[in-house]
């Protein structure tokens, strides 16, 4: 029966019509098909552009889970730079400073151990890439070279760059244009946005690079000055009281300090920004940073 209706459907239909049928019917589906070989076939007509010109892409290679690895290993690796109140050495020798405060903490939160890595301004990050630590902690400052081979987390916190002077060289000094003169020297970390930032507003005076220590400079008399990047210049100047003074009551630039990981590894920066922000939210950030800026108990 239904082979008799068919028939007679086709009978009474002329052949062209249920072929113009059939391409109405289908008519959407063709317009969305593909032009052969093309890949798509662009509705307005617009010719494809042609390939750019390029290097071969770089590719990174499978990078560690650093998180997973400090909690095998049970111990956290923390690279750190002397510099007052950050990091710094009791008269017992043991590290004390906000920053080592911070590291404690991390590593009592993740179940390990920790163990601070000495190093240089110069070292800190090349020791970091070479993993002799897992992270730097130390104030490290936020730039755009640094971001280029690091990644950083949230801010830890704000710094300035301070002038801390010698009283005998320098106590007559009041503004910032009596250290702009060709006979005064001013200590800065070698490489360093201080460098950068004393020749750009100290232009006529010398630059006395050093590696390690800036302030022994200004105590041993060889400097004017140094420039201090810190979280309280008044916890500097405790380190020789007598000597050292506060020229400029104003810091001379700012920027953010934060935590410096390896790239490729997004759950371990993850997990520290996590961090941050449980410790900020709770205030003991910030109870941290008020006790070093006041704290004189490493000099004891």
């Amino acid at each position: 029966m239904m082979r008799n209706l068919l028939s007679l459907f086709a009978a009474r239909w002329p052949a062209a019509l249920l072929l113009s049928l059939a391409t109405l019917c289908a008519g959407p589906a063709w317009a969305q098909t593909p032009a052969a070989g093309s890949g798509f076939a662009d509705p307005e007509g617009l010719p494809r552009r042609l390939p750019t010109p390029d290097i071969e892409p770089v590719y990174r290679p499978p990078s560690m889970d650093t998180l997973a690895t400090v909690r095998k290993r049970g111990v956290l690796r923390v690279g750190v730079v002397s510099e007052a109140p950050m990091v710094m050495r009791d008269t017992r020798g043991e590290l004390v400073g906000y920053s080592i405060d911070l590291a404690r903490r991390l590593a009592e939160d993740m179940g390990v151990a920790v163990e601070f890595v000495p190093s240089t301004w110069a070292s800190v990050i090349p020791d970091l890439l070479d993993r002799h630590s897992d992270l730097v902690l130390s104030g490290l400052w936020i730039t755009a070279p640094r971001a280029l081979v690091v990644n950083f987390s949230h801010p830890t916190a704000a710094q300035g760059v301070y002038l801390v002077a010698d009283r005998a060289k320098a106590g007559s000094f009041k503004s910032a244009a009596d250290f702009n003169r060709p006979e005064v020297v001013l200590a800065v970390y070698a490489g360093t946005p201080q460098e950068r930032l004393a020749q750009s507003l100290f232009p006529k005076a010398q630059l006395l690079r050093v590696d390690l220590d800036h302030i022994e400079p200004v105590l041993q008399g060889r400097a004017h000055a140094a420039l201090v990047p810190t979280l309280a210049p008044h916890a500097v100047l405790r380190l020789a009281p007598q000597r050292l003074i506060l020229p400029l009551v104003q810091p001379l630039a700012s920027t953010m300090a934060a935590i410096a990981v390896r790239k490729g590894d997004p759950d371990f920066l993850s997990f520290l920004n996590t961090w941050l922000s449980l410790q900020r939210d709770a205030g003991w950030l910030d109870e941290r940073a008020a006790h070093w800026s006041v704290s004189a108990e490493w000099l004891q």
